[in-house]
């Protein structure tokens, strides 16, 4: 792991994450960039990813919430907002079949 890497997944909550996924996927590292399912992990191992973190870290996540993360940044970020209590993506009203709710 490079100097810059380790730099960018210092901090608590990066460290954390990054630790979860390399142990679920096997592998000694994650980088920033790295994606999830790039890096061999499929259904039931992002299963076991969001729900280590709900444990150790109290916050909700959904499965879609990691496998719609292009990388392990950017589902960081969504953890980060979720731990913070706001909405890691942008709310989408539901609308019935006549445009009323």
């Amino acid at each position: 792991m490079t100097e810059q890497v380790r730099q960018e997944l210092s901090g608590g909550l990066a460290e954390t994450v990054a630790r979860v996924w390399a142990e679920a996927l096997g592998v000694p590292e994650v980088a920033p960039d790295q994606g999830f399912f790039e890096l061999g992990g499929h259904s039931l191992t992002a299963l076991r990813v969001v729900y280590t973190l709900r444990a150790a870290l109290s916050v909700q996540l959904s499965l879609r919430e990691l496998m719609e993360s292009c990388s392990l940044a950017e589902f960081t970020d969504t953890v980060r907002a979720a731990c913070a209590g706001a909405p890691a993506r942008p709310a989408v009203p539901l609308i019935g079949r006549r445009g009323t709710r």
